[in-house]
């Protein structure tokens, strides 16, 4: 068996990329119940929590279908038999028209009337924040 005498090295080269995740807070208060809102932008989807305690008990998804302009939304878990979660996600992927899914977890205790406030609010701290959504539109 032959051994090479020079091993052939190939030279890799490491490029720093800015990554596109940003995330922002804040509280909001609806039927005099304490929300914290926590947006997250990633670079395929938006991540929203809304808790009134910081805790994570639901899950739901909304998006655009594939050449379309028609949404769907599924809740993946919820310990609570409501959809609350689902809805806002399908409320916030049709305001914002963007491409990407728009994960929605939604924990308080707050009768359905309040969900429009809800909703309001967070699409009004989006368009504040036009950068959580610039480089989807």
């Amino acid at each position: 068996m032959e051994m090479p005498t020079k091993c052939k090295r190939d030279m890799a080269t490491i490029e720093y990329v800015e990554p596109k995740t940003k995330s922002f807070t804040f509280t909001s208060t609806v039927l005099g119940v304490c929300l914290y809102n926590h947006i997250m932008r990633f670079d395929n989807c938006i991540f929203v929590v809304i808790s009134q305690d910081n805790t994570f008990s639901s899950l739901s998804v909304a998006m655009t279908q594939r050449n379309s302009t028609n949404t769907i939304a599924s809740t993946i878990f919820n310990r609570d038999p409501d959809n609350r979660s689902e809805s806002i996600a399908n409320l916030l992927i049709k305001s914002l028209k963007i491409p990407v899914p728009i994960y929605v977890s939604f924990n308080a205790k707050i009768e359905n009337a309040g969900l429009k406030c809800v909703i309001s609010s967070l699409i009004a701290n989006f368009k504040s924040h036009p950068d959580l959504i610039d480089i989807f539109v």
